[in-house]
């Protein structure tokens, strides 16, 4: 691990941390890194020996914390809890309303791929019908029966097709909906960042 690589997770790891002592910390390592470079040590050599930046910003933000420089979490005050409570008929209304618009999103998405399944699986027990039917055609005629196994065959093909069509719109749909999902919870954790 080189120098930048060290202050850029250390970086990270102090996120919790306002920017005028994040900033402190990463000067004070950039300065001791440097200082073990002029004694003639490698790069990597100088990070090794200050340790796993994870490590060390766990030690660092205990002491902040420790010293008070992070709050702790607040509790919910019971006015609060009360107007969670007494407001439950509009919020909670609301709530199933976007997770029922969640879900119509989703089946939407799905709503193309379950139909050209739905008609593979139905045009294949249809053509093997017709294929076996075509047998007993025989008695109103030749022409009956080819007929009836020509129709099997075209069904089958139905049924080829759709189902290959419903094997590639899937994984197209699958990569629609991860995007979907990854949309909503980067909503969510973007909203929960705000409150």
């Amino acid at each position: 691990m080189n120098k930048q690589e060290f202050l850029y997770q250390l970086e990270q790891g102090l996120i919790h941390l306002d920017e005028v002592e994040k900033g402190q910390y990463i000067h004070y390592y950039d300065e001791l890194i440097e200082d073990y470079l002029e004694d003639g040590a490698s790069e990597e050599e100088a990070v090794k020996k200050l340790g796993k930046p994870s490590i060390i910003a766990r030690k660092i933000l205990e002491d902040a914390f420790e010293e008070g420089n992070i709050p702790p979490k607040k509790e919910l005050s019971p006015l609060i809890i009360a107007l969670l409570i007494l407001g439950f008929p509009l919020w909670g209304s609301l709530l199933l309303a976007v997770i029922g618009v969640v879900l119509s999103g989703y089946v939407v998405i799905w709503c193309l791929p379950f139909s050209t399944g739905i008609l593979a699986i139905a045009s294949l027990g249809a053509s093997v019908f017709s294929v076996f039917a075509s047998i007993f055609a025989l008695q109103d005629g030749v022409y009956i029966a080819v007929t009836q196994l020509g129709v099997g065959v075209l069904v089958l093909g139905i049924a080829i097709l759709s189902g290959l069509l419903t094997v590639n719109m899937t994984t197209y749909f699958i990569k629609i909906s991860r995007s979907f999902s990854s949309k909503i919870v980067h909503f969510i954790k973007a909203k929960e960042l705000l409150v």
